[in-house]
């Protein structure tokens, strides 16, 4: 027990920083909040977490098709974890509010943890089956739908308001590098642990050691969200029954729906999630499969040059200057426009160049616009409705990718070319009526 204590206040001297190091920070702007001992440790939390999430991303669907060679499998995990995300995620908002968004990812991390590590020692034990990954990917799901509303929520409790964009930034700036970095080193320790395998059998240690390092990804995580203190002034909570948490879950829906602005939000970026995500996510790897050389090369390029458009989106929006809200709907609708006229390019384009060029530009106009509205929702919503609403909004973006997958994945199998030129054109179509309108085109807000 001494030894923990002792290692505690270590990380904490070492986490808090020094004065050269908070000078520097003071400059830059989108550095400013990792001046807060708090911030800056869920901002190193994170970072290790994101790094392991994407180790796993690869080295999980790996795993699978090592045991099954099956896509019907694999796609059957995919489904497993994806469906309870989207149903619980409501419930997530609810127990954020309730119980505070650090205790829900303190209790998410050590089952995500427990379940990671049960998962290695299966893999190097030799006795990982198939039924066991199905429920694995299951408790994946459900518990993930409380974390990530838990982790959208706690940034507000962490800096003040002028600094929710750098915040914003610094957090989704980690993810997009962690996208670009995670799957080469999965990759790279997959294939540098796994040797030749006896005949008839599979060597999974690659895989395992992947876990394993995702395992300790999340030890440092709950960590540094150990070591994050917060006041814990709250209002009141009726008794914890089963009724109370709906009646929650419905004060989360009517507070994102009863707030225009927010309501037009979340309609216009789920319908941008019906018909583009499904295209983009099934789409290019068929593109780039039928119509340029080194398909599997294109791929990585094409998917890289999103990540770093994004980044640099994501970086201007935490460095740049606040964008005045009557600017929002606008700039939502231009987003909509380049990505539907990105469609037209992928379906015509004869090489991989354009199709490089136009994907790096809609990063960089996705990855502000994300920074942008997630900071303007954290101060617009009050703290504590903040988990339910995000939730909410994570429902009506993210419950309809599964549905616009398997859509796009059946009208890709009649025509590619039409079902890129076809998506595109709506996302255009409905870019052009939201300038039309102007109750869209300002996002519902008052024109004052």
């Amino acid at each position: 027990m001494e030894f923990v204590f002792i290692r505690t206040e270590v990380m904490t001297d070492v986490l808090a920083g020094d004065r050269s190091l908070r000078k520097y920070l003071t400059g830059i702007k989108v550095l400013q909040p990792l001046r807060l001992r708090n911030f800056r440790l869920l901002w190193i939390g994170s970072l290790i977490s994101f790094v392991g999430a994407q180790l796993t991303l690869i080295a999980f669907p790996w795993l699978v098709l090592m045991l099954t060679g099956d896509p019907v499998a694999m796609g059957t995990v995919f489904a497993l974890s994806s469906i309870p995300r989207v149903v619980f995620m409501v419930f997530g908002g609810a127990f954020t509010d309730r119980f505070s968004a650090r205790t829900v990812m303190i209790w998410s991390t050590v089952l995500r943890m427990g379940l990671m590590i049960a998962l290695t020692v299966l893999v190097f034990g030799g006795s990982i089956q198939m039924s066991t990954v199905y429920i694995i990917a299951l408790l994946f799901g459900v518990i993930d739908a409380f974390f990530w509303p838990a982790s959208s929520a706690i940034v507000p409790r962490l800096v003040v308001t002028e600094q929710l964009p750098a915040a914003n930034a610094l957090i989704q700036g980690i993810s997009q590098m962690s996208v670009m970095l995670g799957p080469v080193v999965a990759g790279l320790i997959i294939a540098l642990f796994s040797g030749d395998a006896a005949a008839g059998s599979t060597d999974l240690r690659g895989i395992g050691f992947v876990f394993l390092l995702d395992s300790v990804s999340f030890l440092v995580s709950l960590l540094t969200l150990y070591l994050i203190s917060l006041s814990t002034d709250s209002e009141p909570q009726p008794p914890f029954t089963i009724s109370s948490v709906f009646k929650s879950v419905l004060d989360g829906f009517a507070a994102m729906w009863n707030d225009l602005p927010v309501r037009i939000m979340t309609l216009v970026f789920a319908v941008f999630s019906l018909f583009w995500r499904g295209p983009y996510l099934v789409g290019i790897p068929v593109l780039c499969d039928m119509r340029f050389e080194d398909s599997a090369l294109a791929f990585g390029l094409i998917s890289s040059s999103y990540g770093v458009g994004a980044l640099i989106g994501i970086l201007a929006a935490g460095s740049l200057p606040k964008l005045n809200e009557k600017w929002f709907g606008i700039l939502a609708l231009f987003d909509t426009a380049i990505l539907g006229s990105s469609f037209w390019v992928y379906a015509v384009t004869p090489t991989v160049d354009w199709a490089l060029i136009v994907t790096a530009l809609c990063g960089i106009v996705d990855g502000y616009l994300m920074v942008v509205l997630i900071s303007w929702l954290q101060a617009r919503v009050q703290k504590e409705l903040l988990g339910r609403v995000m939730s909410m909004i994570m429902v009506f973006t993210s419950g309809l990718a599964p549905v616009s997958a398997a859509a796009a994945g059946w009208l890709i199998s009649i025509s590619l070319e039409g079902v890129f030129l076809g998506a595109g054109s709506f996302l255009v179509g409905l870019s052009l009526f939201g300038f039309c309108v102007p109750v869209i085109r300002r996002f519902g807000m008052s024109p004052t």
